[in-house]
C-alpha cells in the first residue's frame, strides 16, 4: 500500500462549542439518539461553572453541588436535552450499562485471495448490542469479482436496525449504482488491471452506494415514521492492486505495513471545522462536541431526525449519509495488515498503539479469531464500555510466529498467574478479617499493575484480562460449590 501519515485525533481548539441552538429546536426530540454516551449532564450552565468544574473526555459536564454554589442538594444531578429543553433524569431510568460486561465473542474467519481474515464481536458493558458487520471474501464468482474482497463494519446507535440493514444491503447497492458498473467495465476492459479512470468510476459508486442506502432507508422511515437509529460504517473494497476504503462516522481503519508507516482514516467530529460549518448552515449547533448536543458523530446512514431540514440536499443535512473514500496503492512485500473497527476500540487504543499490539500477537500466534478476542479483552480491560467489533486483514507480509517469543510469553503468563493467585491469597485473608471489599476483574488488574512483573509484553496486563476473567470465573464456581 502507498500510505499517508496516520490521521491523528483531531482536538478542535473550542472543543465545545457553547452557543445556542440556532434553530431553536433540537433535531431529535427527546430520544438520546447517541447513545454512546447516553446521559448530557448539565450542559447549559457551563460558562457559570467551568471555574469549579470540568468537562469529560466524552463530552459530558459533570456538576457536583458540593463545589457548585448553583445546588444546595449534595447528589449529582444529570439532565437530557430535548426540544422543550432541559428535563432532569431520576436515577432510576439511567440504565445504559449493564452490572458485568457480557465478554463473550462472536467470531467468524476465513482465507482466499492472498489474504486471512477474522471477525470478533462482544457486547461488553452494553446493555443491547448494536454492531454488525459483512464479509465477502470474493464477492462474486465472477471475474474481476472472484479477485475482490469486501469487509465492513457498523456501529449502530440508538437501536440496531440501520446497522443490521446496512450490513446486509450496503455492498448489494454498491454493486448495483451505475458508475461502479461502469468502473468494473472499464477493469474487465483492460484486462482486470484497475486504470486511474476506473478507480474514479469505483469511487463514485461506492459513494453514490450510500447516498442510494440512505434515500432508501429513508423512504421506509417516512413510511413507518417510527425509525430512529442510526450507524456508523468503514468498509474496505480489497483488490490485487488497491484498497478502497470507505468512511462514515467515528468508526475507523488503520493499515499497517513493515515500514513502520501506517494509515488510518479520519472520524467524522461535530466539532471539525468542515463537519460544524455544514451543521451551523443546516440551522444546528455543536454543543459538547456533539451535534445540537446530543449526536457525537456528524456522518451517518440512518438518523433521520438529523435530516429533515426543507430545501437542502442529504449531504447538506445536520448528519451528512456521504463517506470519505481513500484509494490505496497495495505493496505485497511491505502490507502487513488492516484493521477495520468500531469507536469502542479507538476509546482505548490510539493507532498506533493498536498497530503495535496486533503486530505483537501475530508474533506470537497465527490464530487471528484469539488475536482478534485478545484485542477486545485488552480494549475492555482498558476501560472501553461500548460495544466491540474489530476486523482483522492480514496479508502475505504479515509478521509470522517467532518460536522464541511465544516461549517468553509462555513463562510470562506463568508469571502473572503466580501474581494472581497470591492477590488472591491476600484478598482472602483480608476479607476474613472483615476489611475487604468484593473484588473483580477490573480491581485485580489494577492490582497486577502495581506490581513488579518482569518482561512485561506492550500492554501485557491488558492482555492477561483472559486469563484473570478464567481464574475469578473458576473461584465463583467453586466458591458457589
Amino acid at each position: 500500500m502507498t500510505f499517508r501519515p496516520a490521521a491523528q485525533r483531531v482536538v478542535s481548539p473550542e472543543r465545545v462549542h457553547r452557543a445556542a441552538p440556532e434553530s431553536g429546536a433540537l433535531p431529535g426530540g427527546e430520544e438520546d439518539v447517541d447513545r454512546r454516551s447516553d446521559i448530557v449532564e448539565q450542559t447549559l450552565l457551563h460558562r457559570q461553572l467551568q471555574a469549579a468544574n470540568r468537562i469529560t473526555s466524552r463530552g459530558t459536564l459533570r456538576i457536583n453541588s458540593a463545589t457548585s454554589p448553583v445546588f444546595a442538594s449534595p447528589r449529582l444531578r444529570t439532565w437530557r436535552i430535548t426540544k422543550d429543553g432541559l428535563k432532569e433524569v431520576q436515577p432510576n431510568t439511567m440504565g445504559a450499562f449493564l452490572d458485568k460486561p457480557k465478554t463473550e465473542k462472536t467470531n467468524d474467519n476465513g482465507e482466499g485471495n492472498g489474504l486471512r481474515y477474522a471477525v470478533g464481536s462482544m457486547q461488553g458493558w452494553r446493555i443491547d448490542m448494536e454492531d454488525a458487520h459483512q464479509v465477502s471474501l470474493s464477492i462474486s464468482d465472477e471475474p474481476p469479482f472472484d479477485k475482490w474482497s469486501f469487509f465492513a463494519v457498523f456501529d449502530g446507535h440508538a437501536g440496531s436496525y440501520v446497522a443490521k440493514n446496512s450490513a446486509e444491503n450496503l455492498l448489494k447497492t454498491i454493486l448495483e449504482e451505475p458508475y461502479f458498473k461502469q468502473g468494473v467495465e472499464n477493469v474487465k476492459r483492460n484486462n482486470n488491471t484497475l486504470t486511474e479512470e476506473a478507480k474514479s468510476l469505483l469511487e463514485s459508486g461506492i459513494r453514490d452506494g450510500f447516498l442510494s442506502l440512505d434515500a432508501k432507508l429513508r423512504s421506509e422511515h417516512d413510511e413507518e415514521g417510527k425509525e430512529r437509529s442510526g450507524t456508523t460504517a468503514i468498509c474496505a473494497l480489497i483488490t490485487p492492486e488497491n484498497i478502497f476504503f470507505a468512511n462514515l462516522g467515528d468508526s475507523r481503519a488503520i493499515g499497517c505495513r513493515k515500514d513502520g508507516k501506517q494509515f488510518a482514516t479520519q472520524d467524522h467530529k461535530p466539532y471539525l471545522d468542515k463537519e460544524r460549518e455544514r451543521i451551523v448552515k443546516a440551522g444546528g449547533s455543536v454543543m459538547i462536541e456533539r451535534v445540537n448536543g446530543s449526536l457525537a458523530v456528524s456522518r451517518a446512514l440512518g438518523d433521520f431526525c438529523y435530516k429533515s431540514v426543507p430545501g437542502l440536499e442529504a449531504t447538506e443535512q445536520l448528519v451528512s449519509p456521504e463517506p470519505d473514500i481513500y484509494v490505496l496503492d497495495r505493496s505485497k512485500d511491505e502490507d502487513e495488515f488492516v484493521v477495520l473497527a468500531c469507536d469502542g476500540i479507538y476509546d482505548v487504543l490510539e493507532n498506533a498503539d493498536l498497530c503495535s499490539v496486533v503486530r505483537s500477537r501475530l508474533s506470537v500466534s497465527d490464530n487471528l479469531p484469539e488475536i482478534v478476542n485478545q484485542v477486545l479483552d485488552a480494549a475492555l480491560a482498558k476501560g472501553s464500555r461500548d460495544n466491540m467489533t474489530l476486523i482483522l486483514v492480514a496479508f502475505e507480509g504479515a509478521p509470522k510466529p517467532d518460536l522464541k517469543l511465544i516461549e517468553e510469553e509462555k513463562k510470562w503468563f506463568e508469571e502473572v498467574e503466580t501474581h494472581i493467585q497470591a492477590i488472591l491469597t491476600e484478598h482472602d485473608a483480608r476479607s476474613e478479617a472483615g476489611d475487604q471489599m468484593p473484588i473483580d476483574a477490573d480491581k485485580l488488574t489494577r492490582m497486577l499493575h502495581s506490581r513488579d512483573i518482569k518482561d512485561t509484553p506492550l500492554h501485557g496486563i491488558y492482555l492477561a484480562r483472559p486469563l484473570i476473567d478464567r481464574i475469578l470465573k473458576t473461584r465463583e464456581s467453586n466458591q458457589q460449590d
